[in-house]
């Protein structure tokens, strides 16, 4: 019985391990290359990131809601709605730099939410 419940837990930290793998694999710290090469990008610190800057929750300023552009910094409900009537009238944003020529949003903006923005 001992050795039963050992090899559960053994198999509970495998199952962790490769889940921990797969989770990082999509965490916008990396970037994915076309030659199928992961390249990891700058990462000054192993804290553990608020629940909306958490690996893997990125806002497509392309697609995204009201409520999902609120959770970016300093981006309240006015900037938000700024952000989707400047996209429903010029269209798809190309790159994330564009969103600094909506209403409101600055460079300096952008830049606070680089690494959470995507298009």
């Amino acid at each position: 019985m001992k050795k039963h419940s050992l090899l559960l837990t053994a198999a509970a930290f495998v199952l962790a391990g490769v889940f921990a793998v797969f989770e990082l694999a999509d965490s916008p710290r990396f970037r994915h290359d076309s030659a199928a090469t992961v390249v990891f990008s700058d990462v000054r610190s192993f804290e553990m990131p608020e629940e909306t800057t958490a690996p893997g929750f990125t806002v497509n300023i392309n697609t995204a809601g009201l409520e999902e552009l609120m959770t970016l910094e300093e981006i309240g409900e006015k900037r938000a709605r700024a952000i989707i009537e400047y996209r429903e009238a010029n269209g798809r944003f190309i790159s994330v730099d564009e969103l600094a020529g909506v209403s409101g949003i600055g460079s300096r903006t952008v830049e606070i939410n680089r690494a959470r923005l995507t298009v």
